[in-house]
This record gives C-alpha cells, structure tokens and sequence, in this order.
C-alpha cells in the first residue's frame, strides 16, 4: 500500500471511486495530439474505467494522483519493476492540471519513494520527442538522456503505424543530480 504525501498532493495506490476522474483525464488526454505518441488509445466506453481502476487499485504499479484541495485526481504515475532494482517511470496528468508545479510535486515524491522504500538503483523513463513538457519534467527530475530511437505504439485510421522519434531516460541512484 502507497500513501505518500507533499504539500498539495497525496500519491496513493487507486481506489475504485477514482474511476470517473480516470476517465475525464484519459478521454480528454486522447484528444490531445500527444496521445499518438503513447500506448493505447485509452477506451472512450465510460463504464470500462471502473475496471480499469478496480486493477491499478489491487496493484502498486499505477498510483493515483490526488489534488488535496478537492480530493480530485488529477494525475497518474506508473512505476512497474523491470528487474529486482530496476524500475520504468512514467505519469499522465490532467490537462486543466498542467503548468502548476503538480508533476513535479508528485514525480519527485515517487522518485523518492522508489529510491528509498524500493531500493530501485535504476529507473528508466520514456517520451516522445516532440513531447516537450515531459521531455522537460524528465530532465528537472534529474533523468540524463540515453539515446533516441524510431518507434510506434498506434496505428492511423488505415492500419498504418503512426511513427515518431522516441527519447529514452535514466535516472540512477549513483548518478542522482537532483536532491529528493
């Protein structure tokens, strides 16, 4: 069980009630143009998000991002293991949610967690290139680039893969830049 806490924010395992904040800011993220770049789509079929949310809350890979002020989630972070001190980072936030220092505010707070409580001694990251507000949250939570590479996770509507420059991060206890 995950429940960390910072000033505005409370970084928790999900809850099944979380599932209409999931699906508002999944549904409104696959009308951005950055959804091509990530795994999916999200499901636009309201009902599938109490599913959805009745697993991440039996499992501590997706944590649940939570606005104190109105207990709304307004994000959501993944940390799945790779290896026993291996770990992948991701995060997702609601776009009406975004350009107020909660990303970082959590992000870090998970990091944190991951190198203390987790023992993780390497954590991966991933984005796409011209994803410039994740590529700029990796690199402020002291995430070092890696390489770039050519990838798709989507299709267009002709069953085409929808290719983009990928950028792939690491973050190292060794190698921490950034005091959590």
């Amino acid at each position: 069980m995950i429940e960390l806490e910072t000033d505005r924010l409370i970084i928790r395992n999900f809850d099944p009630k979380d599932w209409k904040d999931l699906a508002e800011l999944a549904m409104k993220y696959e009308q951005t143009e950055l959804a091509k770049f990530d795994a999916g789509p999200w499901s636009d079929e309201l009902e599938e998000y109490k599913e959805i949310v009745e697993r991440f809350s039996k499992e501590d890979d997706f944590v649940a991002v939570i606005l104190k002020e109105n207990m709304k989630l307004i994000g959501l972070i993944f940390k799945p293991k790779k290896k026993d001190d291996e770990f992948e980072f991701g995060f997702n936030f609601h776009c009406d949610f975004q350009g107020k220092g909660y990303a970082t505010e959590s992000c870090k707070a998970a990091l944190n967690y991951m190198f203390g409580t987790l023992n993780a001694e390497v954590i991966t990251a991933g984005t796409a290139k011209a994803n410039e507000p994740s590529n700029i949250l990796l690199k402020r939570l002291g995430f070092e680039f890696v390489r770039e590479k050519k990838i798709s996770f989507r299709k267009d509507e002709n069953g085409k893969p929808i290719e983009f420059i990928g950028v792939d991060y690491i973050l190292s206890r060794a190698n921490q830049n950034v005091n959590y």
